[in-house]
């Protein structure tokens, strides 16, 4: 829970009834750029305290708007009380990222994402390289039968010694079934 979502579950602090809910969803539809404005700094998950589908679809919808005080204030509202590296709304919000023209609202959005990417691709990037799995077809010698030039594999189960350490083996097809 970050500092914003600690200060909303103060004994006192105000939580957005249903009521009000429905109002701001309104209000976030609204061809009054104040109107939607008020509602993105409104429908912040900290204080609505459930998460209502209906409430995220608004927010991710004016995060496109075409005024730039309501794509900042949805983002901030995000920072506020949201969870920016979900996996399932880490795409959406990388591809309104992507979208956004306004440099200041980028470089907010780049703050409130930057560490969630970054993971997310240093991931993708350790999953792509796993020991074992060749990018692309290894043509060379079979450690294990000694033919040259045919595809092989890394065995990273066996360990060949190579100049005072040790590297897999590499196996072709024929010796690695069973």
């Amino acid at each position: 829970m970050n500092k914003h979502q600690k200060a909303a579950h103060r004994v006192g602090e105000r939580k957005t009834s249903a009521t009000e809910i429905e109002e701001l969803l309104a209000m976030s539809c609204s061809a009054d750029p104040e109107e939607r404005l008020t509602a993105a700094e409104h429908l912040c998950p900290c204080h609505v305290r459930r998460r209502i589908e209906t409430v995220w679809d608004a927010l991710f919808r004016m995060m496109r708007d075409p005024d730039p005080r309501v794509r900042m204030a949805s983002w901030h509202t995000l920072e506020d009380g949201g969870r920016p590296g979900d996996p399932g709304t880490l795409d959406t919000l990388e591809q309104i990222l992507r979208a956004e023209a306004d440099p200041k609202v980028r470089r907010f959005a780049q703050r409130i994402l930057g560490n969630s990417l970054q993971q997310r691709r240093t991931q993708e990037r350790a999953l792509l390289n796993l020991p074992g799995r060749a990018a692309s077809p290894r043509r060379g010698k079979c450690d294990f039968c000694g033919r040259s030039g045919v595809p092989v594999e890394f065995a990273p189960e066996t360990p060949i010694p190579d100049g005072g350490g040790t590297r897999p083996a590499l196996i072709c097809a024929s010796c690695a079934a069973p």
